[in-house]
C-alpha cells in the first residue's frame, strides 16, 4: 500500500469519486460538440476515435480561470508546472512529454517560439478564447513536427450571432481585469472584436536565497507584477455559391516581473491568418489558409536592456477533403512554414523552411471505423522525415466502443538546439537529429443516457532525446525514454448538476539513466462539481497531484498537494451576472517548480453583462 495513490488522501478522494460521477453523466450538449483537431475535419466528440477533451466557452465562464494554464491543469493527460502565477514561465506536459513535444495551434496556425520550441500559454488571454481542443497521442501524420504528446488547439472568439458582452474582475494581489466584445452580421458578412486587459501586483514568487543545484536563488523580496492587454479581431464573408473567405488576428502584449538576472520580460504574442474555402464540387471541399505567428521577448535587468529574442513563423496550408464511394473521406494537402529569428544573440542560422505533403483516409465500415494517415516532411535543417498513424474503432455494443492505434512522431530541434553560439556554458549542435517516437494505445468509451466514461492505456517510446551534456557544454542525441500511462475521465450533465472527474496515472523513465522524467507527477486528479438552482450556481474544483522530481537526476523532489477552489454565481437578471470565486481555499503552500511558490488563498469577484 505504498503507492502514491494511497499516500495522498486528496488523490484517493479523486479516485473514489470517479465511480460516483459515473452514476450520472453527459447530455447531447456535450457529446454533440464539434471538434476538428483530431482529423483536421469536423466530427462530434463522441464520433472521433482519438482521445479528445474540449473546453468550451461555457466551461471558461463557469470556471473563470485567471490563465490558460490554470484552465488546463489536471485535465486528462495534462500536467502543468510553473514558476508562479500571473504570466510566469509555464511548462505544459501532455502525456508525460515535454512542453516542446506538444504542438500548439491558434486558429489553425502553428504558434510558439522557434528558439525555445515552446509556446508561452501563460501570455494568452483566457478572455479571448472560445474553446480549446486537446487531442492526446501523436498527430505528426497530420501536423508534422512536435506533436509527440498531442495537439492543443486554441480557438479565439468567433463572429457568430450579434450583441455586446463585457465583464470586469477584481481581487487578490491587486488584480484587475476587464473585457469588452462585440460581434454581428451584416448580410453575408460576419465580424467580431474583443479587447481585454489584466493587471496584477502579484506576489513574491521565489524563495529568497533558497539553495538550488546552481547555488542560491536571488534575494529580491518584492512583488512580481504582470500586465497584459490584448485585441482579437476577425471578419468573414460568404458568397452565394458557398465560398467563404476571411481574416482574423490575435495580439497580446505586456510585461512580467520575476526574480533573477534578468528580472523582467516585455512580450508580444501575435497570430494573424486569412483563409478562403468552399465546395468545388459536391464531393470536394478545398481550403487555403495562410498566416503568421510571432513570439517576441525583450528581457531587462533592473530596467536595462539585456537580451532580445524575436521569432516569427509564416505558414501556408492547402487542404482538400474528398468524399469517396464506400463511406470514405480522403483528406490530402500541403503544409509549409518558414521560421525566422531576430535576436541580440548571434545565431549561426536565422531562417529555415519546412514543406510537407500529407494524406488521411477515414473509412466507415458500419460497426468498424478505420483511419490511416501518412505524412512526409522536408526540413532544410535535418532533411526528410516520414510519419504515419493507424487507428481502428469497433462498436462492441450500442453504447460501448473500443479503439486501438499506433502512431509515429518526431520533434524538430529548435534554433537554440542547433545554432546557439558557443558562449562557454552552452552551445548548439548542428548535427542533431530529430527526436522520434512510437506510440501504441487502446481505449474504451461507454455512453449511457447522461454519462460518458473514457479510459485509455498507452505506451510512448521516445528515441534520440536531446539532452544537455555538461561535460561538453552542448546538447546531444543520447537518451531514450518510455512513458506508460492510463487516463480516465467521466462527465455528468443534467438540468441541475454538472460533474466531471479525470485521473491520469503515469510511469515515466529515462531508459538511459533509469531516472524518472522531471516535473511529471505519477498521479494527477481533477474533480469539478456544479449545482444549478434557478438563478444561482454553486461549484467546486479539486486539483490534486502526487509528488515529482524537479531535476533530471532525481535529486530534488517536490511534495504532492491538493488544492480546493470554490465558486458561486448569481444571475441578477437575464443580462447581468455576479460571480465570486475563492482559489486555494485551504491556503496550501505548494510548488510545481522548485523554489517557486504558487499563490495562497485568493478571492475574485466578477460582474458580467451580455445583450439578450
Amino acid at each position: 500500500m505504498d503507492h502514491p495513490f494511497f499516500r495522498h488522501p486528496s488523490l484517493l478522494a479523486c479516485g473514489l469519486l470517479l465511480p460516483l460521477c459515473s452514476a450520472q453523466a453527459q447530455t447531447d450538449e456535450e457529446t454533440g460538440t464539434i471538434v476538428v483537431t483530431a482529423t483536421r475535419t469536423a466530427q462530434t466528440v463522441d464520433d472521433t476515435l482519438a482521445p479528445v477533451t474540449v473546453l468550451t466557452r461555457s466551461d471558461i465562464e463557469r470556471l473563470r480561470p485567471t490563465s490558460v494554464p490554470d484552465l488546463l491543469a489536471g485535465q486528462p493527460g495534462i500536467d502543468v508546472s510553473s514558476n508562479g502565477a500571473f504570466g510566469k514561465n509555464t511548462s505544459i506536459s501532455l502525456r508525460g512529454t515535454s512542453a516542446g513535444q506538444t504542438l500548439v495551434l491558434i486558429d489553425g496556425i502553428r504558434a510558439g517560439s522557434a528558439t525555445s520550441g515552446t509556446t508561452a500559454l501563460e501570455y494568452l488571454p483566457v478572455d479571448q478564447i472560445e474553446r480549446i481542443e486537446i487531442v492526446r497521442g501523436p498527430r505528426a501524420s497530420l501536423y508534422g513536427a512536435d506533436a509527440l504528446g498531442g495537439v492543443i488547439q486554441i480557438f479565439t472568439r468567433p463572429g457568430t450571432g450579434s450583441g455586446w458582452q463585457a465583464s470586469v474582475t477584481g481581487g487578490s494581489f491587486g488584480t484587475w481585469s476587464g473585457r469588452a466584445a462585440t460581434r454581428g452580421e451584416i448580410g453575408n458578412t460576419r465580424y467580431h472584436l474583443t479587447v481585454s486587459g489584466l493587471a496584477s501586483d502579484g506576489y513574491d514568487i521565489q524563495e529568497n536565497g533558497a539553495p538550488t543545484s546552481f547555488g542560491a536563488t536571488t534575494v529580491e523580496p518584492d512583488d512580481d507584477r504582470y500586465r497584459n492587454t490584448a485585441l482579437n479581431f476577425g471578419v468573414s464573408h460568404h458568397l452565394d455559391n458557398g465560398v467563404e473567405f476571411g481574416a482574423q488576428a490575435l495580439r497580446a502584449e505586456g510585461r512580467t516581473d520575476y526574480d533573477g538576472f534578468p528580472n523582467r520580460t516585455d512580450f508580444v504574442e501575435q497570430v494573424i491568418s486569412a483563409h478562403v474555402g468552399g465546395e468545388l464540387t459536391e464531393t470536394w471541399y478545398s481550403r487555403l489558409t495562410v498566416g503568421e505567428s510571432r513570439d517576441e521577448t525583450d528581457n531587462l535587468a533592473n530596467g536595462s536592456d539585456f537580451s532580445t529574442f524575436d521569432t516569427r513563423r509564416q505558414s501556408a496550408s492547402w487542404q482538400n477533403d474528398l468524399s469517396l464511394p464506400g463511406e470514405q473521406l480522403l483528406t490530402v494537402g500541403l503544409d509549409g512554414w518558414r521560421d525566422r529569428v531576430d535576436s541580440t544573440t548571434d545565431f549561426s542560422e536565422d531562417r529555415r523552411d519546412n514543406w510537407a505533403v500529407f494524406a488521411q483516409d477515414q473509412i466507415d465500415l458500419g460497426r468498424h471505423q478505420l483511419i490511416l494517415g501518412l505524412r512526409r516532411d522536408d526540413n532544410e535543417a535535418f532533411g526528410t522525415h516520414t510519419t504515419g498513424n493507424a487507428t481502428w474503432g469497433v462498436a462492441l455494443r450500442e453504447n460501448l466502443r473500443a479503439t486501438a492505434s499506433y502512431g509515429t512522431a518526431f520533434k524538430a530541434p529548435t534554433f537554440n538546439d542547433l545554432y546557439y553560439p558557443d558562449e562557454g556554458f552552452y552551445a548548439g549542435n548542428p548535427d542533431l537529429d530529430p527526436e522520434t517516437a512510437q506510440n501504441m494505445e487502446v481505449g474504451l468509451q461507454y455512453d449511457l443516457a447522461q454519462f460518458t466514461l473514457n479510459v485509455n492505456v498507452f505506451r510512448n517510446d521516445i528515441d534520440d532525446l536531446i539532452v544537455f551534456d555538461a561535460a561538453k557544454s552542448t546538447v546531444s542525441n543520447i537518451d531514450q525514454a518510455r512513458i506508460d500511462g492510463v487516463e480516465s475521465g467521466l462527465t455528468y450533465r443534467s438540468e441541475e448538476w454538472r460533474a466531471h472527474a479525470a485521473l491520469t496515472a503515469l510511469d515515466t523513465e529515462n531508459r538511459t539513466t533509469g531516472a524518472e522524467l522531471p516535473r511529471r507527477a505519477e498521479l494527477t486528479g481533477r474533480i469539478e462539481l456544479d449545482r444549478i438552482m434557478g438563478a444561482y450556481r454553486l461549484g467546486t474544483t479539486l486539483l490534486a497531484q502526487d509528488g515529482r522530481y524537479d531535476d533530471a537526476a532525481n535529486t530534488v523532489s517536490l511534495a504532492g498537494y491538493g488544492r480546493l477552489d470554490l465558486r458561486a454565481e448569481w444571475l441578477l437578471m437575464p443580462q447581468w451576472a455576479l460571480q465570486v470565486r475563492i482559489e486555494n481555499v485551504l491556503d496550501k503552500d505548494y510548488q510545481t517548480a522548485a523554489t517557486y511558490e504558487q499563490p495562497g488563498r485568493a478571492g475574485y469577484l466578477t460582474l458580467s453583462y451580455r445583450t439578450p
